[in-house]
């Protein structure tokens, strides 16, 4: 082989290795690192948020408000106040919903948000990590769901208890963020989906077995 054939294989193998390299240290990074953490319950966990966008499809659970910007959905990630891509965070374990973040110019204004689906409003109340938060029943493919909207300000939620809520509606408005209205957490929505007719508003569990009994949001907004 001439010289300078080797010359031109050397090179071709160092791409390659470099390409390699890059490749598999990219991997690594974006990896999540399961860790321990104290669990949560109903009083301690968060409702993480999310901010619908438009009322798209009024059969199936599609987050509906002014904001769009979705916060990456982390269900399979084991999230502590250290690793957490939304910071400061204050909770730790699997989330259960997906969160939906207001833009800068809406921190200031009400941030509608509307019914995913339709269904009869099951709670409305203050809870630890949320501030105010609804829960309605639902239908998703002829299963019972609930879903759980967290950050909101009570005072807006004008439906009753009981009363059916078609897809579309609107529900509240988003709680002023660090403040009582949402326990101190930024301006956000939380929305999550439990299977059944049992109310769950836990935002983290503890147990990744667990989140089976919780439905993937994110391939509803795809």
């Amino acid at each position: 082989m001439s010289k300078q054939a080797k010359t031109i294989l050397f090179i071709i193998v160092a791409v390659i290795a470099a390409a390699l390299i890059f490749y598999f240290s990219g991997v690594l990074k974006k990896a999540p690192q399961p860790s321990q953490g104290p669990s949560t319950s109903e009083n301690s966990s968060p409702a993480t948020s999310t901010e619908p966008s438009a009322n798209q499809n009024p059969g199936s659970p599609t987050p509906t408000s002014s904001a769009a910007q979705l916060t990456p959905s982390i269900a399979n990630w084991y999230i502590t106040p250290q690793n957490s891509p939304v910071q400061p965070e204050r909770f730790t374990g699997y989330h259960t919903g997906v969160d939906f973040e207001t833009f800068s110019d809406e921190q200031n204004i009400d941030v509608p948000i509307y019914a995913i689906c339709s269904g009869p409003l099951l709670t409305k109340r203050t809870a630890t990590g949320y501030g105010g938060i609804a829960v309605q029943a639902c239908k998703l493919n002829d299963e019972d769901i609930t879903v759980i909207y967290g950050h909101l300000r009570l005072a807006s939620i004008s439906s009753g208890i009981g009363q059916e809520l078609k897809a579309g509606d609107k529900l509240a408005v988003l709680g002023a963020g660090f403040s009582q209205e949402t326990d101190g957490e930024r301006k956000h929505l939380h929305l999550g989906i439990h299977k059944g007719t049992a109310i769950n508003i836990l935002g983290y569990v503890q147990n990744p077995a667990e989140l089976q009994n919780w439905i993937d949001i994110i391939k509803y907004l795809k």
